[in-house]
């Protein structure tokens, strides 16, 4: 068997350190998530459970974690973080309404209490994205586009 000298070597470094990274989906955002795979939730989502509205009003906020999703929904886009926000919402409601059999109002969903208030004591962005993440998983199992 015949090596080939340290410096071929080390130039295959790059090309091979970049061979998982051309497997992944793109990750975006300050939550490393595959976007693409969260609008196309949202989209299967949405045309049974689009008039739900989220919980947080972007008037006026004085808890700093509604503050951080505010300002992603202005950010060009969207914002990653608002738009987790809004496939968690629809989720949620999927996930009442499979859990209890009865349809829920849209217009007035049931408050997932719990989550609620861990997403309001984050105060910063990674800390939203976990929570996020964890109630979406919870709320679609297998259908999350969030590794679990």
């Amino acid at each position: 068997m015949r090596l080939r000298p340290a410096r071929a070597r080390l130039a295959l470094l790059p090309a091979v350190a970049l061979l998982p990274a051309l497997a992944l989906p793109a990750l975006a955002g300050p939550c490393a998530i595959d976007i693409a795979a969260v609008e196309a939730r949202i989209a299967a989502l949405e045309p049974r459970y689009g008039a739900v509205l989220s919980d947080i009003g972007c008037d006026i906020n004085d808890i700093p974690a509604r503050q951080m999703m505010c300002d992603a929904a202005d950010a060009p886009g969207g914002g990653d973080l608002w738009r987790m926000g809004r496939l968690d919402d629809l989720a949620w409601v999927h996930a009442v309404e499979n859990a209890t059999g009865q349809k829920v109002d849209l217009a007035a969903p049931p408050p997932d209490d719990v989550f609620i208030a861990a997403r309001d004591a984050c105060s910063d962005a990674a800390c939203l994205c976990s929570v996020l993440i964890r109630h979406t998983n919870a709320s679609l199992g297998g259908t999350s586009p969030y590794p679990q």
